[in-house]
């Protein structure tokens, strides 16, 4: 990763900070993109120190802020004239529904707007710095989940935390796939992947918030990151659901193309972003 530039989102704690650590330990300069920029800063000295990399630099995102999301991506594209690996790793699970600045479902918009927007937005130089990758964080809990396309944020049907994270998770996968089908020929790779079950902040409204039997940790849990982030092996790759460093199938409900276009215009729509012609399938 000698040269390279990553971008690992949510990196200040748990699965995004080792995801970090590991980038690092291998030469790359990794922006640290977090919402708290002082816990941020205090990530990147404890990364500096544990890995002898100071390339490791504290940049401002709020996935649940839509202009400044965009706002990070003007910021980093007058900074950096690349992008060699994008980790989306953010990601919330509220246990009661809450709204974001935009009015947006916030497990929803976290977990898979902002994400989309943010790799949208960071395509062209994706695409210029070929070849690239993205590595898009998704859980095996999408299995067990559907998408309400007539009520994706819980307007009409009540919230309940884990149906609304589920629901966010296939969305991921949903996104993997049809965002895999429009990079094809560009040198771009972009593959989900199920950490684990981790020992992470995520969990903290659980129920058994404070217990970590039985759970991976972080830096167990980003080896699955690291791997579809660095593997050569992976170089071409792309379009695929993996847990952990195997490739699996994903669920049949993440395989419908026409729910992964649906998702796909719908996002569009929510964002006022201009509609597209979708790709072949």
């Amino acid at each position: 990763m000698l040269g390279k530039i990553a971008i690992v989102t949510g990196a200040n704690t748990g699965l995004g900070l080792e995801t970090a650590r590991g980038l690092l330990a291998r030469g790359a300069t990794v922006v640290l993109a977090c919402r708290d920029l002082a816990r941020g800063e205090a990530a990147r000295a404890e990364l500096v120190a544990s890995t002898g990399n100071e390339n490791a630099v504290v940049m401002m995102l709020d996935l649940a802020n839509v202009a400044r999301t965009r706002n990070f991506v003007t910021r980093f594209e007058a900074k950096y004239p690349r992008l060699d690996l994008l980790v989306n790793n953010a990601g919330v699970w509220p246990r009661t529904r809450r709204k974001t600045p935009d009015g947006f479902e916030t497990t929803f918009a976290v977990n898979h707007l902002g994400p989309f927007l943010l790799t949208n937005a960071l395509r062209p130089l994706l695409e210029r710095s070929a070849p690239s990758r993205v590595v898009v964080l998704t859980s095996s809990l999408h299995f067990k989940a559907e998408v309400d396309f007539e009520d994706l944020q819980f307007k009409v049907r009540k919230h309940q935390g884990g149906i609304a994270y589920g629901q966010s998770k296939l969305c991921n996968v949903l996104f993997t796939l049809a965002l895999a089908r429009r990079l094809e020929g560009t040198g771009v790779t972009v593959n989900a992947v199920h950490p684990g079950v981790v020992a992470t902040e995520l969990s903290r409204e659980a129920p058994h918030a404070g217990s970590t039997r039985g759970l991976l940790s972080p830096k167990e849990g980003a080896l699955g990151s690291l791997h579809l982030a660095m593997a050569p092996e992976l170089a071409t790759v792309s379009g695929k659901y993996f847990e952990g460093l195997v490739e699996k199938s994903p669920s049949a409900a993440a395989l419908d193309v026409a729910a992964q276009e649906k998702l796909w215009a719908m996002s569009l729509a929510l964002l006022k972003l201009p509609p597209e012609v979708a790709p072949a399938p």
